[in-house]
């Protein structure tokens, strides 16, 4: 009885050990860019920008600001720091781009909207060269509830280091939707060397 209870145990863990991490993963293109949300954990968003501009976004040369929303925060009182290319340790502001021909240079907006926070890169950050690979990891003071249409980006490129537009597009849309992506369990050998021992036992078991 105590032999059996043991080996319930045994694949108990196993299972659990080899029970794969899911992350949720957001994606969407857009004009050559390929804009890609990782939530690592609770409250961590890893947000990643790759490919060349194109379309009205071909003359872009540095990116000047991004906000995001539906994150199920609140940001009149939870924070968000970003870190990555020309950000370090960058406290997001409770505001929005504009739609403006003048905004997404800055963070500014009508009023500060409870749910979006804004990154403004300052002073801007070359695209460098071509095509581009950004990441930025973004971390909450409270866990993320994700909108099922994912989280909302707003994005502003710049032609000049400064410069007063933007250039093109303001991209606002919601990116992609979430996708539980499996990782490796961390002790995957460990609940290998248990399953092994835990039919090995079986087997013994069933030949006396």
């Amino acid at each position: 009885m105590k032999t059996n209870k043991s080996l319930t145990i045994m694949f108990a863990i196993a299972l659990w050990v080899t029970s794969p991490l899911a992350n949720a993963i957001y994606m969407d293109s857009f004009q050559g860019l390929t804009f890609t949300f990782d939530q690592t954990d609770a409250d961590t968003l890893s947000f990643n920008i790759t490919g060349t501009p194109t379309g009205d976004w071909s003359t872009a040369q540095y990116l000047g600001s991004f906000d995001l929303k539906d994150l199920g925060l609140d940001f009149s009182t939870d924070t968000g720091i970003a870190n990555g290319p020309g950000a370090t340790n960058l406290v997001g502001l409770n505001s929005q781009l504009s739609n403006g021909n003048n905004g997404g240079v800055n963070c500014l907006s009508n009023g500060s909207p409870p749910g979006s926070i804004c990154f403004d890169i300052a002073p801007d950050v070359a695209l460098g060269t071509l095509p581009i690979d950004f990441t930025y990891i973004i971390d909450f003071s409270a866990p993320l509830d994700i909108s099922s249409a994912g989280p909302h980006l707003q994005i502003a490129f710049m032609d000049e280091q400064g410069a007063s537009k933007k250039v093109g597009s303001l991209y606002s849309q919601n990116v992609g939707g979430g996708e539980d992506v499996p990782e490796p369990g961390p002790l995957a050998l460990v609940s290998i060397g248990l399953l092994g021992l835990a039919f090995s036992q079986r087997k013994r078991i069933s030949n006396r």
